[in-house]
């Protein structure tokens, strides 16, 4: 199974650049109607800092080489020029978890891989536990394939690597 990404990604960033200009001219359009920031103009202008800032960094982000894929030798992960592969054998886990600092209510997203090794790898360890390495290899959000396709193709290639989700 080859996952891709979904449209989001890729709205964010021009989203976020139509705003920055939006508020960047914001205190002219309010003149135009006679009304005004009740803070001053500055917040306008600050505003469309932040957005031009986010929309450059998710715009950045979205140009990114992405590829992950679950198959019969392990997963393969691309994040920008570096691929990593991950044999089933040097898997200790497979989990589909929360993001971090995520709320109670959202559901996990975050497909991490788990090893056991200490090799160094072209990408650093997100997460480091006593003895593991997690990777965060992609966020189910942002992928074409729902949380449920992930996790049978998981269950079918990984075995016992990816436990079944408590009832």
């Amino acid at each position: 199974m080859q996952l891709e990404r979904n449209w989001k990604p890729y709205a964010k960033g021009p989203a976020l650049l139509v705003l920055a200009v939006v508020l960047l001219f914001s205190p002219e359009l309010l003149a135009l109607m006679n009304q005004e920031f009740t803070f001053g103009n500055w917040v306008g202008y600050a505003g469309a800092v932040l957005a031009l800032i986010g929309g450059l960094g998710a715009v950045r982000e979205s140009r990114e080489e992405f590829a992950v894929g679950i198959g019969e030798q392990g997963i393969t992960w691309t994040k920008g020029a570096a691929t990593t592969e991950f044999g089933w054998s040097e898997v200790t886990r497979v989990a589909i978890e929360k993001r971090p600092n995520a709320g109670k209510l959202e559901k996990p997203s975050m497909l991490t891989v788990w090893v056991a090794d200490q090799t160094q790898r072209a990408v650093p360890p997100d997460v480091e536990l006593t003895g593991l390495r997690g990777y965060r290899v992609a966020d189910l959000r942002n992928t074409r394939q729902s949380r449920d396709e992930v996790a049978a193709a998981l269950r079918q290639y990984g075995g016992d690597r990816y436990p079944a989700p408590a009832a």
